[in-house]
C-alpha cells in the first residue's frame, strides 16, 4: 500500500459530509489506495469542534452517574408529592399552608405531576415546603452515553462510506478493499472522537 503522504491532508478542516467524502476519495485517487484506512488520516486532520472534549467527558460522567443512581428507584405510582407527604405524615392542609394556597391547589398539583404536566418549578417548591429537595436529571433511554454516540456517528460513517465507495466503484478502484461494515465502524470510532461542528445534522 502507498504511503500517506502528510502535506495532503495536514491542516484540512472538514465542515460538513461531503468535505469528508470528498477529501477521502481524494486521497484514494492521489495516493491510489485500495483500503479505507481511516485512523491515519484522521489524526493529521483537524476537525472544528463544536465544543471541548474535556467538558464532553465531563457532562458524559456525571450522565452515567446518574443513570447509575436511577437505576435504585422507579417512580412511585401516585407520583413522589403523595410519597414523601406519607412518608413524613404531612397533610394536605398543613402543605397547602405552607404553601400558602389552596387545598385544591395541593390536589391540583399532585394530578398534575400524575399526569406528567407539572413544572419543575412547581415540583420543587412543594417539595421545599415539605423539607424536602428536587432532584431530576436526563439519562439514556437505554444502553450508555457513548452508545447514543456511536448510533448517530455510524450514521454518518455509512453515508460518508456508502458515497465514497459509489464515486470508486465508477472508477474501478474497489479491488482489495475490506468490507462496507468495517471501513464504518473504523470511519464512526473516529468520528466520534473527533465530534465535528455538524455531529448531530
Amino acid at each position: 500500500m502507498t504511503a500517506m503522504p502528510s502535506a495532503l491532508c495536514h491542516n484540512i478542516i472538514w465542515q460538513n459530509d461531503q468535505d469528508r467524502q470528498t477529501t477521502v476519495l481524494h486521497l484514494f485517487q492521489k495516493c491510489h489506495i485500495i483500503t479505507l484506512h481511516v485512523s491515519p488520516i484522521c489524526r493529521s486532520i483537524g476537525w472544528q469542534m463544536s465544543f471541548s472534549r474535556t467538558k464532553q467527558r465531563q457532562a458524559e460522567a456525571k450522565v452515567s452517574q446518574a443513570a447509575q443512581s436511577a437505576q435504585a428507584f422507579t417512580k412511585p405510582v401516585g407520583g413522589w408529592i403523595v410519597t414523601f407527604q406519607e412518608a413524613i405524615g404531612i397533610g394536605v392542609s398543613a402543605l397547602a399552608e405552607r404553601l400558602g394556597v389552596s387545598r385544591n391547589s395541593v390536589y391540583s398539583s399532585v394530578q398534575n405531576e400524575r399526569a406528567g404536566t407539572i413544572s419543575l418549578n412547581q415540583l420543587e417548591k412543594t417539595a421545599e415546603a415539605m423539607g424536602g429537595k428536587l432532584v431530576y436529571a436526563i439519562i439514556p433511554r437505554e444502553g450508555s452515553v457513548e452508545e447514543i454516540v456511536m448510533v448517530q456517528a455510524r450514521k454518518k460513517a455509512r453515508r460518508i462510506v456508502q458515497r465514497t465507495r459509489t464515486h470508486m466503484a465508477l472508477e474501478g478502484q474497489t479491488e482489495g478493499l475490506r468490507s462496507q461494515e468495517e471501513m464504518i465502524e473504523e470511519l464512526a470510532s473516529e468520528i466520534a472522537r473527533e465530534m465535528p461542528r455538524d455531529f448531530w445534522k
